[in-house]
């Protein structure tokens, strides 16, 4: 009868070591069945759906004369968010209409410049939130009275908790 050695040539070692680490797990197992632990990490997702905007801007010449446009329909979210420190905004002008945002509706109002920018808001607890956002866009110099497609996107994303 050939011998371990002799079978596995040089990986009988390594059995012989896989072997005894089996026997070691083993072990710890009984009649009624082995303990182990399990976790499981959620990630923090958030997303928006957007429930109403309009679909172009209208800016007239009273509204140059003025230097700023209030759009008449507020912008209608509802972001659902799992994260237990909260969401951020991140608000983003497709136009270059604007020498600077301010959007209402949130804690307050929040002005940001022509980059756009980004909206944090912290809370307690995971839930969804509806938001009516009131949009006044500060009109940048040299802009001409016109119809212009809708010049913002808005995407949401969870805040991570620290």
């Amino acid at each position: 009868m050939p011998t371990m050695a002799g079978k596995f040539g040089r990986h009988a070692p390594r059995i012989a070591l896989i072997a005894a680490l089996g026997a070691f797990v083993a072990g710890g197992t009984n009649a009624a069945g082995t303990r182990f632990g399990v976790s499981a990490t959620v990630r923090a997702v958030a997303w928006v759906e957007q429930e109403s905007q309009p679909a172009d801007l209208r800016v007239t010449p009273r509204d140059l004369r003025r230097g700023y446009l209030d759009v008449a329909t507020p912008v209608a979210l509802v972001i659902r968010c799992n994260s237990p420190s909260g969401f951020a905004i991140d608000v983003t002008p497709l136009e270059p209409l604007a020498a600077s945002i301010v959007i209402s509706g949130l804690d307050g109002a929040v002005s940001l410049g022509p980059d756009g920018g980004t909206i944090v808001q912290r809370w307690p607890r995971p839930h969804d939130v509806s938001l009516s956002l009131g949009i006044r866009f500060v009109l940048a110099p040299g802009l001409a009275a016109g119809d212009y497609p809708w010049p913002l996107r808005l995407a949401v994303r969870p805040l991570s908790s620290i």
